[in-house]
């Protein structure tokens, strides 16, 4: 039977190259990478709750528990004068959504900065057998007189936990860890279109379109189907060492029955509680196709948006920074053209969510 792949070799799995010998170092040696996105990475795995965060939640919320494993929006960021990068992951499961790729799920990407252009480019993806749970696979290899010291950022998988990872480079090659130039650390908390469905590839995610764009750290609490805005959660979140900034975009889940309505104000005060001073971009929920036949979701949709609106003006009023952002006015025209399945966005609705993103960032960076 014949296959794309008698015809069209870019479509193959790619841990079939043969590297050039390498030395492999694991991910998390600080002498040799960074990794930024998460405050347990000092645990085991790649989670972006801690073990004691994800058993202090798991009696309220065991989805956001079990989705706090998952890498989304983790970063590995290094310089190398290395021929190769070959990037070895062993994952908890094996790739099986139907709307997301599996490079999305399960992958990474990998990019280099150009300095001519001066930004990060993409230069490979992680190709592998998608019936795999652990692949080893070249992500770029330069002829000898192509060496040079170039500096490269790695995306984790957005919907899978990586119990290993390790990066092979040349035998002898020069790599040290690099950060932002950027101080600020951003958080954003929401449903799965934070956590990054459906992007194509992880770095087209909005918290990672948002972290090259102001060249900071941010961190992505994006659990789908499972932001209800507990105060457990906001408490949580408030406890973090340092968030100059907060974006929640919450309203696709917990605005589905009562809960944003029961939760919101517990979350906020939790929150403020430790925080203060930070200051928050409140989201109400982007348009989806259900919305040009469903009658109730319409109407579910347009109370919360007044609800959201009147809240962060109620917290305006007690001397708190909190702004309201109307999702439902950031996708024009066709809105249904940004969308995967009728509710996550495509890389399109991606790039317009992070955008706005950017925007409120700027804007709450320079009060």
């Amino acid at each position: 039977m014949k296959s794309i792949f008698d015809f069209d070799t870019n479509m193959r799995a790619s841990d079939s190259t043969q590297p050039r010998t390498v030395q492999t170092r694991d991910a998390k040696d600080e002498t040799a990478f960074a990794l930024f996105g998460s405050g347990a990475l000092h645990e085991s795995g790649y989670a972006r709750l801690t073990a004691a965060e994800r058993d202090r939640l798991r009696p309220i919320n065991d989805g956001a528990a079990w989705l706090a494993e998952h890498a989304s929006g983790i970063q590995l960021r290094f310089a190398t004068d290395s021929t190769q990068i070959v990037l070895h992951a062993r994952l908890r499961s094996k790739f099986d959504m139907t709307n997301m790729t599996q490079i999305s799920q399960c992958g990474a990407d990998l990019y280099v900065f150009d300095e001519q252009r001066n930004m990060f480019m993409l230069l490979d993806v992680a190709r592998f057998r998608f019936d795999a749970s652990e692949y080893e696979l070249q992500l770029c290899r330069f002829a000898p007189e192509q060496k040079a010291m170039r500096k490269y950022l790695l995306y984790l998988p957005l919907y899978m936990a990586v119990d290993e990872m390790s990066i092979g480079l040349d035998e002898g090659a020069a790599v040290k860890p690099y950060g932002f130039d950027n101080a600020a650390k951003i958080a954003v908390y929401g449903t799965s279109i934070v956590q990054g469905a459906s992007a194509s590839r992880p770095g087209l995610a909005p918290t990672n379109v948002l972290s090259r764009a102001l060249d900071c750290e941010t961190f992505n609490f994006g659990f789908s189907g499972c932001a209800f805005m507990e105060p457990e959660m906001g408490d949580m979140l408030g406890a973090r060492p340092s968030f100059d900034c907060l974006i929640v975009d919450t309203d696709p889940n917990a605005g589905i029955d009562a809960r944003l309505e029961q939760n919101a104000a517990k979350f906020f005060d939790a929150f403020f509680v430790h925080r203060p001073q930070t200051p928050v971009a409140l989201y109400s929920r982007i348009l989806f196709s259900l919305d040009l036949y469903d009658d109730y979701r319409v109407k579910l949709r347009d109370y919360y948006r007044g609800f959201l609106k009147d809240l962060a003006a109620t917290y305006r009023r007690k001397g708190y920074d909190m702004r309201f952002i109307d999702g439902s006015k950031l996708l024009k025209g066709n809105f249904t053209e940004y969308s995967t399945d009728g509710i996550h966005p495509n890389d399109a609705g991606m790039r317009v969510l992070a955008n706005s993103y950017i925007a409120a960032v700027k804007r709450m960076l320079a009060r």
